[in-house]
């Protein structure tokens, strides 16, 4: 969980000396009883937490006068000093220093207090594995009886205990929507299958640079066919990146369940021209803006410079909402690249839901999720890096190992409000094989709550509602 406030103290709490078989056995019984338990002797030892904290802070204030008075009094003794006259009163004078300084740290503690801390949860190894790979666990622990068991008994745990911090006020939910980015030809859409299926995910939104070049060559047939192989069962929105050619537009729009949303052709020489689109699918309005920028391409269309594209994604963000109706909604509107949902946000105020980007290879930051009403999301790289981490052409300026496989994971709830997003990061070599455990696979699960956004009243979300066809932004 994070931290319940802005101030770096507090209380940890931790397993210590747990007997898991034991743990195991008596879970097993009855395990709504032992997390109810488990919940109960932790709210019992909230006062004494509390107690604790305070009694250290004013204990540890008493000690640093002790100790300053004593060095006082030696060092004027040393010095042959006289006793000053009123000793009591300015110590009593420090003490009420001490004492305004520590009520000024306790109001600052109240002022930052999170009161949905319990809301946010990180979970990391086996615990998170446990929630993609559930299929492959149980097969492999299935062969080990005690280990299945002691397992089984602690995911039982935590489901139940998840169970209880979730919000009570959430709607049930319609559908879950999984966003990927940067696959940069990485072999991991087999993964991405799975983690689909694990979760019941409807719809799957990828925010681009699929290929390294921009050729059709580099987009394999064994690529490709993974890629087929998962749109065959989840539909895909699909919109170019700064790596994505119009070639690559082309090979993507012949693969069956995707759908590319926003154009980007080639004008003469020496530019790319990018034009937004949107559609209507499972009752939520999504629209998208490609990259005007190719990998390789001539002039600021080819450049990595932030300063040089700056001026030419703000153009094209600017030239794809113009003429869009001050009272058209959108639900999700998504770009590569978070400057350009930004901007986007700058000319449509008050007209977006959610931006969704990707480009940056790393999630943007749970502080950065959600601001007032709106949600943002970027993605980083679910394809690890790719080709882009074998030939080291970008690698060099981003520095550091190959970063985490990522990727999240959003519920929608029937009246169409975002509930909530589970953002995973998968650290080390992937799966493949067998499940996470056995690869050293790190995973991190950690679950976000939206707060509710401002929708039109008596809206209808699901995926009986089908989709619309593509169109150009700005018609309804």
């Amino acid at each position: 969980f994070p931290h319940v406030d802005g101030l770096p103290v507090g209380a940890h709490i931790s397993p210590e000396n747990v007997d898991v078989v034991e743990l195991a056995t008596e879970a097993s019984r009855n395990g709504t009883f032992y997390v109810d338990g488990l919940r109960a002797d932790l709210s019992r030892q909230v006062p004494r937490m509390a107690a604790w904290l305070v009694g250290e802070a004013v204990i540890g204030a008493a000690l640093g006068l002790v100790v300053a008075v004593a060095v006082n009094l030696a060092m004027r003794y040393l010095r042959g000093l006289p006793r000053r006259a009123h000793e009591w009163r300015l110590r009593l004078m420090q003490l009420g220093g001490v004492l305004a300084v520590v009520a000024l740290l306790a109001g600052y503690g109240a002022l930052t207090y999170h009161p949905n801390w319990v809301r946010q949860s990180r979970t990391t190894g086996t615990l998170a594995a446990l929630q993609l790979f559930p299929g492959d666990l149980t097969q492999y622990y299935t062969q080990q009886s005690k280990v299945l068991d002691v397992v089984s008994a602690i995911a039982g745990i935590q489901a139940q205990l998840q169970d209880r911090v979730e919000r009570s006020d959430l709607e049930p939910r319609a559908f879950n929507i999984m966003f990927v980015s940067d696959m940069h030809l990485g072999a991991t859409y087999p993964l991405v299958a799975q983690y689909a299926a694990n979760f019941n995910v409807s719809l799957i939104v990828n925010t681009g640079d699929e290929s390294e070049f921009g050729t059709r060559a580099e987009m394999t047939p064994t690529y490709l066919a993974q890629l087929s192989s998962l749109t065959k069962q989840v539909p895909m929105i699909w919109m170019a990146g700064n790596h994505d050619s119009p070639a690559t537009v082309d090979v993507m729009r012949s693969i069956p369940g995707v759908t590319v949303l926003g154009t980007k052709e080639t004008q003469g020489d020496a530019a790319y021209s990018v034009v937004a689109q949107q559609l209507s699918i499972f009752g939520l309005t999504i629209a998208a803006l490609p990259d005007p920028r190719v990998y390789g391409g001539p002039g600021a269309y080819g450049s990595n410079d932030d300063k040089v594209t700056y001026d030419l994604e703000r153009r094209a963000a600017d030239q794809a909402v113009r003429g869009v109706p001050k009272t058209q909604q959108f639900d999700i509107f998504a770009s590569h690249e978070p400057g350009t949902v930004d901007r986007v946000l700058h000319d449509l105020p008050g007209q977006i839901r959610q931006t969704n980007a990707g480009h940056m290879h790393a999630q943007n930051p749970e502080s950065d999720v959600q601001h007032k009403s709106v949600i943002s999301l970027v993605e980083g790289t679910t394809g690890a890096g790719g080709l882009d981490n074998i030939n080291g052409l970008e690698n060099i300026n981003r520095g550091g190992p190959a970063p985490p496989i990522e990727f999240s994971i959003e519920s929608v709830a029937a009246s169409c409000q975002f509930t909530k997003v589970v953002r995973f990061q998968l650290q080390g070599p992937p799966p493949g094989q067998g499940p996470a455990p056995q690869t050293g696979q790190q995973v991190t699960a950690t679950t976000h709550y939206f707060d509710a956004q401002s929708i039109q009243a008596l809206r209808t979300c699901g995926v009986q509602l089908g989709r619309t066809p593509v169109q150009s932004l700005g018609l309804s």
